[in-house]
């Protein structure tokens, strides 16, 4: 998982690393993935690639995106 360098979870999750995830369907009955375990934070100097294509389901036009991504840059 990838987030800003500033963003205000990094702080928590210096303090206290433990952390849950859940992952599960919208159908019924769902069915549930739960991760319970300790974050290990990773810093690096570029900007992952996996960050710029985490809002690729987000309906954005193509000039939206492109503003996204510089302002991401």
């Amino acid at each position: 998982m990838c987030t800003s360098k500033n963003a205000p979870k990094l702080r928590s999750l210096s303090e206290n690393p433990m952390v849950a995830l859940t992952i599960d369907t919208e159908v019924h009955p769902p069915k549930i993935l739960l991760i319970r375990g300790w974050a290990e934070l990773d810093f690096v100097e570029h900007i992952p690639a996996e960050y710029l294509r985490a809002p690729s389901t987000y309906e954005m036009t193509p000039e939206q995106r492109t503003g996204w991504e510089a302002e991401v840059r």
